[in-house]
């Protein structure tokens, strides 16, 4: 298995810019900022960078692995199917700002004992069509594997 140059390359730049870049901000962040936006905003920050720093590792390996592979193989095939579910996965984790599980709603805002301050944006349509424009990707993958493979 050989890696091309360019996928290293970018591969370690996404490593520092998006895994290792929010790790060293938290440190030098005081925690009353973590502790009070998590308060306000309903978003706990800390893992919030902690998962974008695992987005981060995932990105590097899936850019190391589509480097590795040849473009038309089932292997590539496969790859290109899982990046795209990626990137889907990532997209809807925005949209939810940081809450996959809630597929595209955004709540932002806390409760105390006197008062109650949410805000609720509904990007569910938004993500409904991002799986529509990546089951089409994929369809569009599987279409290209089928061309360009060598005719038996």
């Amino acid at each position: 298995m050989r890696v091309k140059r360019r996928s290293a390359a970018v591969a370690f730049l996404v490593l520092v810019f998006i895994t290792a870049l929010p790790l060293a901000l938290e440190m030098y962040i005081p925690g009353e900022f973590f502790q009070a936006f998590s308060s306000m905003a309903g978003i706990d920050l800390a893992a919030l960078m902690n998962e974008v720093a695992v987005i981060g590792v995932m990105m590097s390996a899936f850019i190391i692995l589509r480097g590795s592979v040849e473009k038309f193989s089932r292997d590539g095939l496969v790859l290109s199917i899982a990046y795209k579910v990626f990137w889907l996965m990532i997209v809807i984790f925005a949209l939810g700002l940081g809450s996959i599980e809630n597929l595209g709603l955004a709540v932002l805002g806390s409760s105390t004992a006197t008062a109650s301050n949410v805000v609720m944006v509904d990007f569910r349509l938004i993500a409904f069509l991002a799986t529509v424009i990546v089951a089409l990707m994929v369809a569009h993958s599987i279409i290209e594997y089928r061309e360009g493979r060598p005719s038996k």
